[in-house]
């Protein structure tokens, strides 16, 4: 696996990008200005923190990271904010209410070196097996909002972005106007398809227009390569297209499973973990009205996972 790298966007801006679709590398922003630092995520785990601010600490020596945003709650984003000490932890209300019924640092070790005995095991071994998360206090927001807040970093100002329910159930975005960068967090995937915790695929595509009418540019998704308004789009237009499907599927009393596998044979194209549509299938029922829907995280990953194995 390709290393990752912090990638310049603009004289103030940069992402740390991961060249893999693979569970758990996430990417990450950084907004630098005179002295001062903006961190939009961090990493799975310690190791993959420190690698990345040690690449942060070359490129701006000079700069202190005084603000973190956290995008949503899951671990891959935010098992890192122990080791940036002293900065302001921001993310929003919803976000910090839910946190994405996240399993704890030792809930999912104990689960990924598990006997592969069940299709949840082996999935979690799988997809999880490889990364270390000794050590790992969880550190949560110490500031939450709702709506949109500014923060000024130097002379730079960015726009934190209340997404709403979308891949979890409080999605944020940073948005840099003058430099036209948006971090999305995993409102955004590119490369691979997107897991819907939130039960609500309506608002993932309506956080797609959101990020849209920022105007900007540049996209840096929380999973995948970097793109730019028609990447969004696109990804906007195969949400919606799954969600017409599914929905279709919910109306007409075709069970859950079934559709799941209807709409992976149809609509996985060439993007990479196509069993997450299944949390996509899912939401779209949710939404429908379907009773006894499978929701939170053991349920969806139990379904992931039968859909992977066929």
């Amino acid at each position: 696996m390709t290393p990752p790298r912090l990638v310049p966007l603009s004289p103030t801006t940069w992402a740390w990008t991961h060249d893999s679709t693979a569970w758990g590398y996430s990417n990450c922003g950084l907004v630098a200005s005179d002295g001062e630092a903006l961190l939009m995520d961090t990493q799975f785990t310690l190791e993959g923190t420190r690698e990345l601010l040690d690449a942060i600490a070359g490129a701006v020596p000079d700069a202190t990271i005084t603000t973190v945003v956290n995008s949503h709650q899951n671990g891959d984003h935010t098992w890192g904010n122990e080791l940036v000490a002293g900065a302001e932890i921001i993310t929003s209300a919803a976000s910090a209410a839910h946190l994405c019924h996240e399993m704890t640092p030792e809930m999912l070790t104990a689960l990924s070196r598990a006997e592969p005995t069940s299709a949840v095991a082996a999935y979690a071994v799988e997809h999880f097996g490889g990364f270390d998360f000794g050590g790992i206090t969880v550190t949560g927001p110490t500031r939450t909002f709702t709506g949109t807040t500014e923060v000024t970093v130097g002379r730079r100002t960015v726009e934190l972005i209340d997404l709403g329910a979308a891949h979890s159930a409080g999605d944020v975005a940073a948005h840099v106007p003058e430099d036209g960068v948006v971090f999305t967090g995993d409102a955004l995937f590119t490369g691979g398809h997107m897991i819907v915790w939130s039960g609500s695929l309506t608002s993932c595509v309506a956080a797609c227009d959101t990020l849209l009418d920022t105007g900007a540019t540049t996209f840096v998704p929380g999973h995948g390569e970097i793109t730019d308004r028609a990447g969004v789009t696109r990804f906007r237009d195969d949400l919606s297209r799954v969600f017409d499907a599914a929905t279709s599927y919910a109306l007409s009393g075709t069970e859950l499973a079934d559709a799941a596998r209807l709409v992976k044979a149809a609509h996985a194209g060439g993007l990479a973990h196509p069993e997450r549509l299944f949390t996509a299938v899912a939401a779209a029922y949710q939404e429908a009205g379907v009773q006894n829907v499978p929701s939170g995280t053991l349920p969806l990953v139990e379904g992931m996972a039968q859909l992977a194995a066929g």
